[in-house]
């Protein structure tokens, strides 16, 4: 993760939302749904999240925890989150600058460690959680938006889309680590931006290309948006997964 490329969105933004207009196609169902409907089912305890962004996502589980903590590296997303909080009235979630490898919170402080398209630490997770504790993760799959990729030469996974899939990768590093999976789900949707300026704003938004630039590249972008286009807008496929790992319930020997 880049913390440079989330606080640049965020000081052009205001956040984690280009607002681009787009309609999108759920065959699989929502994955953030998905996503929060596992993590509700964890309610109750004490949540951290990583990779929080501006909090929007999170704020809207957080009434269901008794603590909630949450950590990113870019400054000015957490500003953003904090704004978000303020509005939201909820005083029981603290936003910090953190970083997610190495959080420095005591052992077992968590219940549920989640991670919503952000980074994937088993063993630093792993050591933050209860025993009996739950880490959920919804990820970014080798097959996401490949068409684009493939028109531009590059991007986020780029040529991923041949090996091994990302997913399986995530699940053997979490149960090297000690994790237990409950359950691993590919997620897969259509999104139908309404216009090419649609896109062209959401591509500043998000780390497809955290290099993406408007004039740099109109000749690729007209290209793909020549070949995705429909009534219906201009195609991206989209690829997700999530993961949902527990750790074990036996306290280790000291």
């Amino acid at each position: 993760m880049n913390p440079e490329f989330y606080s640049k969105v965020a000081a052009r933004f205001g956040g984690y939302s280009s607002g681009a207009q787009r309609t999108e196609v759920f065959p699989d169902g929502d994955p953030e749904d998905v996503f929060d409907g596992i993590v509700l089912g964890q309610a109750g305890g004490a949540l951290l999240d990583v990779g929080c962004a501006d909090g929007r996502n999170l704020l809207r589980i957080a009434p269901a925890f008794a603590t909630v903590n949450a950590v990113d590296l870019a400054p000015e997303m957490l500003d953003s989150a904090k704004r978000h909080q303020t509005d939201s009235g909820l005083d029981h979630v603290v936003f910090d600058l953190r970083d997610a490898s190495a959080t420095e919170y005591p052992d077992e402080s968590f219940d549920v460690v989640t991670s919503r398209r952000g980074p994937l630490f088993a063993k630093e997770f792993l050591r933050v959680l209860k025993p009996g504790g739950s880490l959920v993760h919804l990820g970014i799959g080798e097959q996401d938006v490949r068409e684009l990729k493939e028109v531009f030469g590059r991007g986020q996974l780029h040529g991923r889309w041949d090996g091994v899939p990302v997913a399986t990768e995530a699940r053997a590093d979490l149960e090297a680590a000690g994790f237990t999976t409950v359950r691993e789900q590919n997620l897969t949707y259509e999104e139908y931006f309404h216009t090419p300026a649609d896109l062209d704003t959401f591509l500043h938004q998000v780390p497809i290309f955290e290099d993406y630039d408007t004039a740099a590249d109109e000749e690729p972008f007209t290209r793909y948006t020549a070949r995705a286009s429909s009534d219906r807008g201009v195609r991206l496929g989209r690829h997700w997964f999530l993961l949902h790992a527990r750790k074990s319930a036996e306290r280790s020997a000291t």
